[in-house]
């Protein structure tokens, strides 16, 4: 059976075609035109498309990835990210009964994308969420007079859709009460309305499962051992846990009121010397770290695949590994250029020392340690990131 990733830059790709591909599909990859696709190197991936930009045309893109699909005789199509999942989700109506799209409907896509229904969900339930204000004018920004910086500021939407065209979101940290109003009013004249948080101490914490059929199954969660960025980004190695009582309860009240089907992952903090759990976001979409539960004994990208495409239901629940590591080398490398300043000013936390994190990064391997990127059954990619990494630091690349 065909089975399309799209999104090829991004590691979940890489994680679903060898995956997909180890299992005897016929794995096609695509990616933006002139994006660098690891996913594509890979030794599984049977063959490759370009797609326009979504975001500079989301109806476009969805034409391309249908001429392709009817060409290529694809049965279904698996979005990684946001930018694709959404025009998916809209379009899925043109592709017929022949190719499933592995995405939720619109109206479900909507309701774990926005970030501030989350909060407000989250608020219904008593689940404990950072103080959030919708800020819609700088007048607005009288309720946070009295919050202690830094404060953050985010957009509303990983990925903004107006008519056919996406705005990518980002989150940002004010340091000062003149930064917050900067910060603000950047966001107000650029989409009209922006989230200003309370700061989250705490350790990242995720919670990741397939919702079918109105029901949690596959529940696995992790830890965040090491992020990209220190101040928040995703992470460059992360460690399997065991279920924490009451974090499938959570996500679940969540996930279900959203009517949301597919994989999903909810983004908690942890309170440092706690087990106080605070939602930060829901992602309606496979996750960054995908290679960790496959490494762990759930392999969610077949067991989607089998959802879709034979309608097999998977277990409600594996036994899955504890205590293992999945770590990225060439995002490692990142989280050391990040530490190689020191403490950004007015962080409020303590922040990574450089030489305990160069030591933790160098070293090859231990028991439980798993590679992201790195696979002697399937080399390229990963060692294609790791040069493209070097070469971008020596003036070689972007």
């Amino acid at each position: 059976m065909g089975v399309l990733i799209l999104d090829g830059h991004c590691s979940a790709a890489l994680a679903f075609v060898r995956s997909l591909g180890r299992a005897g599909y016929f794995v096609a990859v695509g990616s933006s035109a002139g994006s660098f696709s690891p996913a594509a190197l890979s030794r599984y991936c049977r063959l490759r498309m370009e797609y326009p930009r979504p975001t500079e045309g989301a109806e476009k893109f969805a034409e391309s990835v249908l001429d392709f699909c009817r060409t290529q005789s694809i049965e279904l199509i698996i979005p990684m990210t946001e930018v694709t999942v959404r025009p998916m989700a809209e379009f899925a109506g043109s592709f017929g009964s022949f190719t499933r799209i592995a995405a939720p409907s619109p109206d479900a896509l909507e309701a774990v994308s926005d970030k501030y229904g989350t909060v407000v969900r989250s608020n219904e339930f008593n689940i404990p969420v950072p103080e959030t204000l919708l800020v819609h004018s700088i007048s607005d920004l009288k309720a946070t007079e009295d919050w202690t910086p830094p404060i953050v500021v985010k957009d509303r939407y990983s990925v903004r859709w107006c008519g056919d065209k996406g705005m990518i979101g980002s989150t940002g940290y004010a340091y000062s009460r003149n930064e917050l109003v900067e910060k603000v009013q950047e966001k107000l004249e650029r989409v009209g309305d922006v989230l200003v948080q309370q700061f989250t101490r705490g350790v990242g914490v995720g919670f990741a499962c397939l919702v079918l059929e109105g029901k949690i199954t596959l529940p696995f969660q992790w830890l965040r051992v090491r992020e990209k960025d220190p101040r928040g980004s995703g992470s460059s190695a992360r460690i399997s846990l065991p279920l924490q009582p009451g974090i499938i309860e959570l996500s679940e009240l969540l996930l279900k009121r959203a009517s949301f089907t597919g994989p999903a992952m909810v983004e908690f903090k942890r309170e440092l010397g706690s087990e106080q759990l605070t939602v930060m976001e829901i992602n309606g979409r496979p996750w960054g770290s995908m290679q960790l539960p496959i490494q762990c004994g759930i392999n969610y990208p077949l067991l989607l695949a089998q959802w879709y495409l034979d309608g097999r239901l998977p277990p409600e629940r594996i036994n899955y590994h504890t205590g293992i590591t999945c770590r990225s080398i060439a995002a490692d490398l990142t989280h050391l250029e990040n530490l190689w300043g020191g403490t950004p000013l007015g962080w409020p936390v303590p922040y990574p020392n450089f030489l305990r994190s160069l030591f933790k990064v160098i070293i090859p391997w231990y028991p439980g340690l798993k590679s992201e990127e790195i696979s002697w059954r399937d080399p390229k990619p990963g060692l294609f990131q790791i040069a493209r990494w070097f070469a971008s630091h020596m003036g070689g690349g972007n």
